[in-house]
């Protein structure tokens, strides 16, 4: 954990000119250094899948840390896409929850068992046109040596900065929950209760088979 330290103390001394350039991504990448780094300190924990009480620990450590950071009722909302329109004020309220809820177990699953070495910021090339749309890109390596580039989508409003989708490694994670609400949408024959209810059905039935694996 001190050598990734040393390594955003070291990124941010090397970043210093695009920083001064650049108020409002520098404050944008400064909210996901921080839940980066707070996520890297868990890992090192570790994340127990076989034991309930700690897994249960560990999920709440998450979403007390992406709280307020992760727009979860924004993204829920692009994620019903063209349903969100024809979905109830109940059933918008339901899936934002349910999309929360699976998403922060789905993601402490995928960090059991990781290993992170080093986190790289990458510096911006231009600046956004837009100040309150800022695009903070970071290169995780992995214990194995694998490199993920995640690139992180951040939105301001009312002076906090929120993530709003994330690319990892070329695939556009917000626009594949889209097409997967969709599909479901679909096959219930437009029912959004039915599809919000497949939603969460079929995140629990990966998260059993993760733990069988």
């Amino acid at each position: 954990m001190k050598e990734l330290l040393k390594c955003f103390a070291l990124i941010g001394m090397l970043l210093a000119p695009v920083v001064q350039a650049d108020p409002q991504w520098d404050a944008a990448s400064k909210v996901v250094e921080k839940v980066t780094a707070d996520m890297v300190t868990l890992i090192e924990q570790g994340v127990d899948v076989n034991d309930d009480a700690s897994f249960q620990a560990s999920m709440a450590t998450i979403e007390q840390t992406v709280e307020g950071v992760i727009d979860f009722g924004y993204i829920a909302q692009r994620v019903m896409g063209k349903y969100y329109r024809r979905a109830s004020d109940e059933e918008r309220a339901r899936f934002a929850e349910v999309f929360r809820q699976t998403m922060v177990k789905t993601y402490t699953k995928a960090l059991a068992g990781f290993e992170i070495t080093r986190v790289e910021l990458v510096a911006p090339t231009v600046e956004s046109p837009e100040p309150d749309k800022q695009v903070v890109t970071l290169d995780v390596y992995s214990g194995n040596g694998t490199k993920y580039t995640l690139v992180n989508y951040m939105l301001e409003r009312d002076g906090q900065w929120q993530l709003v989708n994330v690319i990892v490694d070329g695939i556009n994670l917000r626009l594949t929950f889209t097409n997967q609400f969709a599909d479901m949408a679909e096959r219930s024959n437009g029912n959004v209760t039915v599809a919000i209810d497949s939603w969460q059905s079929q995140i629990e039935t990966r998260a059993l088979r993760s733990e069988d694996a």
